[in-house]
């Protein structure tokens, strides 16, 4: 008796067990958007591996640049050090603030709490800012390198990388801190039990902050991509010019004299005298190949340079 109550038990804590995993998991796929979602359950699984596979992507892309600038001798130079600036800012957006607003944005509340909140805010402007002061700081480093290669070059030391790549992030932090430590970012909950997480919505924060995070970089990009257009054109056309104009001065082009004689050899019957008429040894040969095979040549050689950097065009007529 004592036996079968013990299987009986057994028997009836296995079951409760499956029973509860199963209602677990049920539970789980039909409400794992969450009840805020926009989402159904396949578009949110879907979501999830899509954001989580560009997630990785960018994780490895950056660490790629970073370990290549560290490893390759070659590309240890100051000109690199903003891009190893840039692949950090996006690295902390991959890894810090791109997870938790996949979570934001599938299960269509935050579920983390004011602080973190205030954390993620603070990382997403500091990060994303500081991504596109990296651009425009690399667009001026690009342009000053083409218009003033000698000078620039020498002024291009780790030093002075150093204070550029600070002064950025430096910017970031001015405008990422103020919401934290001033304004204070948007955690309100709605009255359905909806919790939003935003940055602040301060009028003259969001015009200070869009103005030197996004619209001044971007004109400052567009300004300077013009202008190393504009270079790079006016470069091309030099070298064009200057290649034509080598080429000009370096055509040679002797023409045929007309009055010059051709060089007659007669030879006298019985007689060892000789006249000749010649200029030079070069047409001695000619004159000489001529009288040879009765068809005397009318006009002296011309000779033609194409391109002193190709091979020597040399065309007789």
């Amino acid at each position: 008796m004592e036996g079968k109550y013990v299987t009986t038990d057994s028997t009836w804590f296995l079951n409760l067990t499956t029973n509860t995993t199963t209602q677990d998991s049920d539970n789980f796929l039909y409400g794992f958007p969450g009840k805020y979602s926009p989402y159904s359950t396949p578009t949110a699984i879907f979501l999830a591996l899509l954001l989580g596979s560009i997630i990785i992507g960018t994780i490895i892309g950056n660490i790629l640049v970073c370990i290549a600038v560290k490893k390759v001798r070659k590309l240890r130079k100051p000109c690199n050090y903003l891009l190893v600036s840039l692949a950090v800012s996006d690295l902390s957006v991959a890894i810090l603030v791109m997870p938790l607003s996949v979570i934001y944005e599938i299960w269509g509340s935050w579920p983390l709490g004011s602080i973190m909140c205030d954390f993620w805010v603070s990382l997403d402007v500091l990060s994303c800012t500081a991504s596109i002061l990296n651009l425009c700081a690399i667009s001026v480093d690009r342009y000053k390198a083409i218009t003033k290669p000698l000078e620039y070059t020498v002024k291009r030391t780790p030093r002075r990388m150093g204070v550029w790549i600070a002064l950025v992030w430096c910017m970031a932090g001015c405008i990422s801190v103020a919401p934290l430590l001033i304004l204070g970012n948007e955690y309100k909950t709605s009255e359905t039990g909806r919790i939003d997480c935003n940055v602040c919505q301060n009028s003259w924060y969001q015009f200070y902050a869009t103005m030197v995070s996004f619209y001044f970089p971007t004109a400052v990009m567009i300004y300077v991509y013009c202008m190393i257009y504009m270079a790079a054109h006016k470069i091309v056309l030099e070298e064009i010019r200057a290649q034509n104009h080598l080429e000009a001065h370096c055509y040679m082009d002797i023409e045929p004299q007309q009055n010059l004689s051709v060089p007659v050899i007669t030879r006298p019957n019985n007689s060892d005298e000789q006249t000749t008429r010649t200029s030079s040894p070069l047409k001695q040969h000619r004159s000489s190949s001529a009288s040879t095979t009765g068809r005397p040549r009318q006009h002296a050689t011309v000779v033609s340079c194409k391109n002193p950097f190709k091979s020597l065009y040399c065309s007789r007529s």
